[in-house]
């Protein structure tokens, strides 16, 4: 018989006894006796929130000690024995932890409870470009932002961002994005006839994959593709004209033809005028941009300048208006008020200074009336500027 062996080791002599009582010879062996090996230990398993929202995602953290493998389930599969992992389950899951050396196996277990997500995230709020902004031509970058959306029960995944030009069906932009911000090189060019009217808003997902409403939209335009500059002027002058009004006269109002032979976009009228009146820097003089038959495109306007001085007025267009090679008009009067405020206007008594237009004078007392302008001729010292493109 043997008996129980303590760590370490041991030289073990064996030899039998037969009937005669005779002994055999003694058989010698050394005995080495190992330390039993434990069990691994898992020193943590847990899933953090243990709470979720659908779609929302929760990090499962170990620790194990002892282990020759460690493995979880769920697609999961053999791991380090200390770690992370962010996972996304759909429904409620139980997670199970195997560990496992020579001495057997052990586990443990982390549960994650998921619940449905019903409410939509915020709508985002649209900041730049705003209303009525502009965009360059779309050769270059296109630039978008709104602010955040928030989501406390499953997050946000992203956004989504939509441009189109009103009266189009299809849209530049219909995109993906996982921040509250966007640029796109659309490419190509832009003519006069595509440049406003252009819409953008933004909505946001979360992560149970509800929507927020549309923002409110907003409109902005592209800015013209300019090729060039067209000047038209006349700026001699040995001569001055009324303009505006005082008691006893009507509402004077001076205007001059000319001819475009360049498609583009007005951008100014200037006209020389002078004044020795005290009380009119709060006038409001008006121009009108008219096309052949006297209709306004557009009307600018300015304030009326320090008394006593003159010089070169001009009225800003912006851009706005498109006008292809033909005849046109801009007429100025005073607006506001009409009475008490007069200005002298400069001009050429020479027909010939400027021959592919007129002075117009409007001295019925209405000149937003068409209908109360006349030829008066030589011309007025004036300048046109066009921003020529297509």
């Amino acid at each position: 018989t043997t008996s129980s062996l303590s760590v370490g080791s041991h030289t073990i002599s064996f030899r039998v006894q037969d009937n005669n009582d005779a002994w055999s010879e003694n058989v010698t062996a050394n005995v080495t006796v190992a330390e039993a090996i434990p069990e691994p230990v898992i020193l943590s398993f847990n899933a953090e929130p243990g709470t979720i929202s659908s779609g929302g995602t929760s990090t499962l953290s170990w620790e194990v000690t002892g282990a020759a493998t460690v493995s979880i389930d769920h697609g999961i599969g053999n791991v380090a024995l200390s770690g992370t992992r962010d996972v996304s389950p759909s429904d409620t899951i139980t997670y199970t932890l195997i560990a496992t050396n020579e001495a057997g196996s052990v586990n443990a277990t982390a549960q994650i409870t998921v619940h449905e997500d019903t409410t939509p995230p915020s709508t985002p709020v649209l900041t730049s470009p705003a209303g009525g902004a502009t965009q360059p031509q779309p050769d270059e970058a296109w630039f978008f932002d709104w602010s955040d959306s928030s989501d406390p029960e499953s997050g946000i995944a992203g956004y989504q961002i939509y441009v189109i030009r009103q009266g189009e069906s299809s849209p530049v932009v219909n995109a993906s994005v996982t921040d509250s911000e966007y640029s796109e090189i659309i490419g190509g060019e832009l003519t006069h006839e595509y440049l406003d009217n252009w819409t953008w808003k933004v909505r946001a997902q979360n992560n149970a994959g509800l929507w927020s409403p549309w923002s409110a939209t907003r409109i902005f335009s592209v800015e013209p593709k300019i090729t060039g500059t067209l000047a038209i002027n006349q700026t001699g002058w040995n001569s001055s004209a009324w303009f505006g009004a005082s008691p006893g006269y009507v509402n004077v109002g001076q205007g001059q033809s000319f001819q475009v032979t360049e498609a583009g976009f007005f951008s100014q009228f200037q006209i020389y005028l002078t004044s020795s009146s005290s009380s009119d820097s709060g006038d409001i003089i008006v121009c009108d941009l008219r096309d052949a038959s006297g209709n306004v495109l557009q009307s600018v306007s300015i304030h009326g300048f320090t008394a006593g001085s003159g010089g070169w007025q001009t009225f800003n267009f912006n851009l706005e208006t498109y006008v292809t090679p033909g005849t046109y008009y801009c007429t100025c009067y005073v607006s506001n008020p009409i009475a008490n405020h007069d200005y002298g206007c400069q001009g050429n008594d020479d027909d010939a200074s400027y021959p592919a237009g007129t002075r117009y004078v409007s001295t019925g007392g209405n000149p937003e009336d068409w209908s109360t302008w006349y030829s008066a001729g030589w011309d007025l010292q004036f300048k046109v500027i066009i921003k020529t493109g297509p």
